[in-house]
């Protein structure tokens, strides 16, 4: 099943609005942090992603460990730039970059939704910031974890580019 093309700029309706509030809530937080993270995965190989705990469109990250080489696989957030996926590192907000951040700076080569891409962290100011807008677009959320890491770290934002 080809990755679902998830465009930043579609206006949402009142049923994502409200999905997207419960995900910006203590208990949608809890709920992203200890039971999608587990359940997305295999709900999305089950249904082929047409299922998710979350109503956020998400697709499996599948990285080679850092330090490991194992096969590491993590359920993202995602939206698309012309014919690339971009990914933000946001971590909820933490004061560190998720594990599949060292994941992709250490073997950039991954695959996402079943598709291979590779992977490149957008440095260029202008371009982190366009993208950053536009991954609040879709996720409302990632503005309250942009606040919530000002002082401490700018979160990565990655580029995947089809092989």
């Amino acid at each position: 099943m080809p990755l679902r093309y998830v465009d930043p700029h579609k206006k949402r309706g009142r049923g994502y609005a409200i999905a997207a509030a419960f995900g910006r809530s203590s208990v949608g937080q809890f709920v992203a942090r200890h039971v999608a993270r587990h359940t997305d995965p295999l709900l999305f190989r089950i249904t082929r992603g047409r299922i998710s705990v979350s109503p956020i469109v998400k697709a499996p990250l599948v990285t080679t460990g850092a330090k490991s080489g194992g096969r590491r696989e993590v359920q993202l957030t995602y939206f698309h730039d012309r014919d690339d996926v971009v990914l933000v590192a946001s971590n909820f907000g933490g004061t560190r970059n998720p594990q599949w951040y060292h994941n992709l700076k250490a073997n950039p080569e991954c695959e996402f939704g079943g598709e291979p891409f590779t992977a490149s962290e957008v440095t260029d100011p202008d371009e982190h910031a366009r993208l950053y807008a536009l991954a609040e677009r879709v996720y409302p959320g990632y503005r309250d974890y942009r606040a919530a890491t000002a002082q401490g770290r700018r979160i990565p934002v990655f580029r995947l580019t089809p092989r």
